[in-house]
């Protein structure tokens, strides 16, 4: 691909696509030669033909409303009544409700776990509602492909795209069968290795694998499900794993360079779990229900050990959350070794269970979301070598809505080992997150920009340096 020259980028940027054409001009006609980047100058013709294209068709479908809303005021303000306006203008303290309810519902689709959005909507069901036709089916599919830059290498891949079904059965009142089945598939990743392109940021070799695959029972205030399902120790962890392209290095949850599953923290394979849902008496205090989930495992393939399996897994999380969705929650997992095994397990950095705490909080409203977690890690996180290691983590995740569809977000992973831990050598996770999202269904379908500015180090002492990424998310939801 060509770099767009800069009398290009100077006609395009000066027509009126987005403010500050001006500065991008600049940077794209004088800038881009003296940093021979071809990045720049693509992404931000990218984002300003987007953010034109949908600007103009919003503003189109706003003008009526307007119209309507200067008609509607003007006779308002002509009526010889008073009380119509004061009237008019009580219903308009109600919009707040709406726009809080608005931030939950783009906050709960933004969540990777699926199941929370599944028990909200039969929570909020009457108590003896009964599906017409007793069965509810559901597919989909979420399309996450984007550009990324290390250095002098480059790659287009997948980031996450998945498909799935979903299904419900309501047998009697308050009572639901349902089950899931979701796989992720890393076309564009396959595509890359074939035409020998880097791979480095890739979400595996396989083309397609098991995300999700669960069935349960589910009534009003209890869930119980049984498969590969988003583990207990995610309903806390979570709440900062919501960059596009990276994150969940600090907490944890996709340790020992895996999904997560054989310990028990991410998507936790063979896993036997309850949900619970507990009506607070203490009213008076603006509380939700009490959320309190349980997961047990058993003997699951300790990852990056030789083949050497885990005992038992305990997962709790509890959580409290307010009427305003104020939220905040601890987790912990517990995954046992055998003390006979331990011997063998040295070599690799294993002196005992693997134990995995963490501490979280998070609040939002209609313009901004903010969440962040500390976490104590035990025999549960291994270096870029695959040496485990006791630790430190600290993860944020924030966002800012500041246009209309313009979101900008920020936060960092830090994930510092123990002193006196020869075997993972300088090893460390330092690094900060910038991004920009331009929004056309919330976090669903949106294109994106996000920066890592990286200070880790491997454990030979190597510097991994900044990635700079560029991507889409596009999903197709389809329901009967």
């Amino acid at each position: 691909m060509n770099r767009c020259s800069g009398s290009e980028s100077a006609n395009i940027f000066n027509g009126g696509l987005w403010p500050g054409t001006q500065a991008i001009a600049y940077i794209c006609r004088v800038k881009s030669k003296r940093l021979h980047n071809r990045f720049l100058c693509l992404l931000l013709f990218f984002f300003s033909a987007v953010s034109y294209l949908h600007a103009a068709e919003t503003d189109t479908k706003a003008k009526p409303e307007k119209v309507q809303e200067q008609a509607v005021d003007r006779e308002t303000n002509a009526s010889e009544d008073p009380m119509e306006a004061t009237t008019s203008e009580i219903k308009d303290k109600d919009k707040p409700a709406e726009v809080q309810e608005q931030a939950v519902d783009r906050e709960t689709n933004a969540d990777e776990d699926p199941l929370d959005s599944t028990v909200s909507d039969i929570q909020d069901k009457p108590p003896f509602y009964i599906h017409k036709d007793h069965t509810s089916f559901g597919y989909y599919a979420s399309v996450r492909t984007r550009y990324t830059q290390t250095g002098n290498e480059g790659a287009l891949n997948d980031g996450g795209s998945r498909a799935g079904i979903n299904a419900e059965f309501q047998f009697r009142p308050k009572f639901w069968v349902l089950g899931r089945a979701e796989v992720g598939f890393n076309i564009f990743d396959t595509v890359n290795n074939l035409l020998g392109g880097s791979n480095r940021l890739g979400t595996g070799d396989e083309k397609v694998s098991a995300r999700l695959l669960y069935a349960g029972l589910q009534t009003s205030n209890t869930t119980a499900t049984f498969g590969k399902n988003w583990s207990s120790y995610y309903q806390v962890s979570g709440i900062t794993d919501r960059f596009a392209s990276f994150g969940g290095d600090a907490s944890g949850t996709y340790n020992a360079l895996t999904d997560g599953g054989p310990t028990g923290t991410g998507r936790a394979d063979g896993v036997l779990q309850g949900r619970f849902s507990i009506k607070a008496p203490w009213k008076f205090l603006d509380l939700q229900p009490f959320k309190l989930n349980v997961q047990v495992q058993d003997g699951q393939t300790i990852p990056q050990a030789g083949g050497e399996d885990y005992g038992y897994t305990l997962g709790l999380s509890a959580l409290l959350l307010s009427t305003s969705e104020k939220f905040i929650g601890i987790a912990y997992n517990q995954a046992s070794v055998d003390k006979d095994n331990l011997p063998a397990l040295a070599q690799y950095g294993i002196h005992g269970d693997a134990k995995a705490l963490t501490i979280g909080t998070r609040r939002f409203g209609d313009k901004y979301y903010v969440g962040t977690n500390i976490s104590r890690l035990e025999n549960h996180e291994t270096s870029d070598a695959g040496h485990y290691f006791d630790g430190w983590g600290w993860e944020l995740f924030s966002s800012y809505n500041v246009s209309n569809r313009w979101w900008v977000v920020g936060g960092w992973n830090i994930l510092e080992p123990d002193s006196k831990q020869p075997l993972v050598g300088d090893y460390r996770i330092r690094y900060g997150v910038i991004g920009l999202r331009y929004t056309f269904d919330q976090f669903n379908r949106m294109v994106y920009t996000e920066i890592r500015l990286d200070n880790s180090l491997a454990e030979d002492g190597t510097r991994p340096g900044n990635t700079y990424t560029v991507g889409l998310r596009w999903a197709f939801p389809r329901s009967q």
